[in-house]
């Protein structure tokens, strides 16, 4: 009897060693999605700047609108695209199959890349922007990424898989940066070309690592067209619960914004920062986001909870952007680090707290709206932004720093602590 009970014991514990094997391939696929999606995304930021404050070209002097306004236009198109594209993206993986619609969107983020490098090669400023915006619905798969993380609970711990996934994807916005940087010299399409053979090794991983997953018969009959009206991520909006949660999380992320789009803008403007200075500052700046991440967010959890916690990484996100008019050249350096920590605790732990409390609905579409709300609130900073830049690029970031704080005491009251 002792012996048939202990060869039940052995079994199940093979068994579980199994899944939690299987699990972790299916994670490490899709973090190699993440690392060179956040890289290809990355890759032209360092560029982008310099070019258009510095060059004069049919890129830049489009229907002689001023270079500002040119490239936040620039900027705000491939969220834009990122809001169509998560907005159904992460529904649809929950019906036709997480695998198959990954390695369909991995395809055309691919050639979408491709596409804006022709477009800076004849220096047609529609073409990139059609370009980008596409780039910007494919790369809508993030969304994917981060349900699988989810969905691996609790064979792994979720905060555990979803700050790996973020880990991740500061480590490909600390290369992508770094690696645009580099490229530079060899001309802005090069960066494109560079990103699209990135994208693709990503979809190799994801066609032999991640399992297929189980689709729901039933579900898996809803029409392609649903998703842009039923399906899509917006329709949770119509819970007043997540219709408030979804407000704090946008004020939250156009303060974010104010400082990721136009930090390179004020580099530049306060310090004559070049493409390479540019890049070096933002390795230190997401390399403190990825230690941060990996090592320091989840225990951050069990200390101060989900709740206190990302209120805490808002605010010091919110006194840090406030400094920007007092930083020197040597200063901002330490500075850059310490945002980088504040950055990393509130995007481990507000976006898991959102899947805690929302833990009954499917969480591609939840990831999905999460993904959406951040774009959405790209391309709102990057209107706006660009606007208050004309009078001096810390303006957006002290705007920033405004959103920040209001959306962390609307969290701070509206939101229970589910410690």
């Amino acid at each position: 009897m002792t012996i048939h009970a202990a060869k039940i014991k052995k079994t199940i514990i093979k068994r579980s060693n199994l899944e939690e094997l299987k699990a972790k391939k299916s994670l490490y696929s899709v973090m190699l999605v993440v690392l060179f999606s956040s890289a290809g995304i990355a890759l032209p930021y360092p560029i982008l700047a310099p070019i258009f404050l510095n060059e004069i070209s049919p890129l830049t002097t489009f229907y002689d609108l001023p270079s500002k306004i040119l490239l936040g236009i620039i900027l705000a198109i491939y969220p834009l695209g990122v809001i169509l594209g998560s907005s159904v993206l992460g529904a649809a993986s929950g019906i036709y199959g997480r695998k198959k619609t990954l390695i369909i969107t991995l395809v055309l983020t691919s050639i979408s890349y491709v596409l804006s490098a022709l477009a800076v090669i004849s220096e047609s400023f529609l073409l990139l922007i059609l370009a980008r915006f596409l780039t910007g619905v494919f790369s809508g798969n993030i969304s994917i990424a981060k349900a699988v993380a989810v969905d691996l609970s609790p064979t792994l711990d979720k905060t555990y898989t979803f700050n790996l996934v973020n880990a991740t994807g500061y480590l490909g916005w600390l290369l992508g940066p770094l690696a645009g940087g580099l490229l530079a010299v060899y001309g802005l399409e090069t960066v494109f070309y560079f990103a699209a053979v990135a994208i693709i090794i990503a979809l190799i991983s994801v066609a032999c690592l991640l399992h297929a997953d189980a689709i729901n018969p039933t579900i898996s009959k809803i029409k392609f067209s649903q998703l842009f009206s039923k399906q899509n991520s917006f329709a949770l909006l119509s819970n007043d619960k997540i219709r408030r949660i979804f407000i704090i999380y946008l004020l939250a992320t156009l303060g974010l914004n104010a400082y990721y789009e136009f930090y390179p803008v004020w580099l530049v403007e306060k310090f004559d920062f070049n493409s390479p200075d540019i890049g070096y500052i933002t390795v230190v700046l997401t390399l403190f986001m990825t230690i941060t991440s990996v090592f320091f967010v989840k225990k951050l959890k069990y200390l101060l909870g989900l709740k206190f916690g990302a209120i805490v990484g808002m605010l010091l996100m919110a006194a840090l952007f406030s400094l920007h008019p007092l930083l020197t050249e040597n200063n901002v350096w330490p500075i850059y680090a310490i945002t980088g920590i504040a950055i990393a605790i509130f995007n481990g732990l507000l976006p898991v707290y959102i899947s805690e409390q929302y833990s009954d609905i499917e969480q591609g579409q939840l990831m999905g709206l999460i993904t959406t709300t951040f774009s959405v609130a790209n391309v709102l900073m990057a209107l706006i932004g660009s606007l208050l830049a004309l009078f001096g690029a810390h303006w957006a970031i002290l705007f920033g720093a405004v959103l920040l704080i209001i959306a962390s005491v609307d969290f701070h009251f509206s939101q229970e602590d589910i410690r």
